[in-house]
């Protein structure tokens, strides 16, 4: 059912490095305590379980000054595919916005829109064989770029969806919505737009549209799950607005803030913004580079140098970054492409070739 939207959250406010302090060790033994608790419950199905049981940040040691690690995660260019699936079956046609995984259930959720139909699927995990779905009818241009999910105290499993649609300038309104009994409650007040992610006791969302960001808003994950979003803080980030690609995903990895980029006439472009807003990295594949990755994960897939591509989402997974992209050996994506779920940031991972990315002009 469809509810009234509600009034704005509260602004948040920077941390300070005492706050980001208490903040960090705060995650990673709440997120470790959860962790546990997940193993020893997740066959009755506990309640109230996040997106992910893992800790915020990789267990690393900070500086005196309380800043991040000097570099994002390591081994970004280190890549293994999770799993893969079709865009598009049975003559459908929506197009994947967003994924997350559920790791216990041995799941992959998928949102897909078309229009004001917003279909969420679930699919096995390595298989990506789809298991079930249920549509849902939202706004136009409401796209749900980023998967939250939890369990209720009813052991129902549940997604926090973008309610409203538009860009920023737009009202900033998300809903839960219950795929157990296939009912949508009522919208609730969360800044930023199309994409969020979860990481330990925090959510993460931002303003980021289509090259521009300006903010990421921290938000309390149980307080967003009770409905009730509390805005913990708001970094901005520096150095300008400008973008080096479409921002098409974005996950909390680190105390980073990634934005994954890129269009059908760009390629897969990583940028990532620390704790304090400032940029701390900027990389890029090239279209070559890209599919050469591609081809030592798929063997012979991808032949054609003028191949489909597009990246749609993004999330962490066991303090480690996930990207979604699009291939398809055929420039026609929309018949037959194939979603690819990366996890980057591992040791054992192919090695792909990875170059500084720019903003468009600079």
């Amino acid at each position: 059912m469809n509810g009234s939207a509600m009034g704005p959250s509260p602004q948040g406010t920077p941390f300070s490095a005492a706050q980001w302090l208490i903040l960090t060790r705060r995650a990673w033994l709440g997120a470790a305590l959860a962790a546990g608790a997940t193993a020893l419950n997740h066959a009755a199905v506990a309640a109230q379980i996040g997106a992910v049981a893992k800790p915020a940040a990789p267990r690393m040691a900070y500086t005196s000054t309380l800043q991040p690690a000097s570099t994002p995660p390591a081994y970004l260019e280190r890549v293994a595919l999770l799993c893969e699936f079709p865009v598009r079956e049975k003559g459908e046609a929506t197009w994947t916005q967003g994924v997350s995984i559920n790791k216990g259930a041995k799941e992959v959720y998928v949102s897909n829109q078309n229009g004001t139909q917003l279909r969420i699927d679930v699919r096995r995990l390595p298989s990506g064989v789809r298991k079930s779905s249920r549509t849902v009818k939202t706004q136009d241009l409401c796209w749900t770029e980023g998967m939250p999910w939890f369990y209720n105290k009813k052991g129902h499993l549940c997604f926090i969806i973008r309610a409203t649609g538009g860009g920023p300038a737009k009202s900033s309104t998300y809903a839960i919505y219950n795929y157990t009994t296939g009912s949508k409650g009522p919208n609730i007040p969360i800044k930023g737009v199309c994409r969020a992610d979860v990481a330990g006791k925090y959510m993460v969302t931002t303003d980021a549209w289509t090259t521009s960001v300006k903010n990421f808003y921290l938000y309390d994950w149980r307080s967003v799950q009770a409905g009730t979003p509390r805005l913990v803080a708001t970094i901005r980030a520096q150095g300008g607005a400008k973008t080096a690609a479409k921002n098409q995903g974005m996950a909390w990895v680190g105390n980073y803030f990634f934005l994954i980029q890129g269009n059908p006439s760009q390629s897969p472009t990583f940028q990532a913004w620390d704790a304090n807003g400032k940029l701390a990295l900027s990389r890029k594949y090239t279209r070559a580079d890209f599919r050469d990755l591609v081809n030592k994960l798929k063997p012979g897939y991808l032949t054609n140098a003028k191949y489909a591509y597009e990246a749609e989402g993004a999330f962490n997974l066991d303090g480690k970054l996930v990207s979604v992209q699009i291939v398809n050996n055929n420039p026609s994506v929309i018949t037959d492409g194939r979603v690819l779920v990366l996890q980057h940031n591992r040791i054992d991972g192919v090695r792909g070739k990875m170059q500084p990315a720019k903003p468009p002009g600079q």
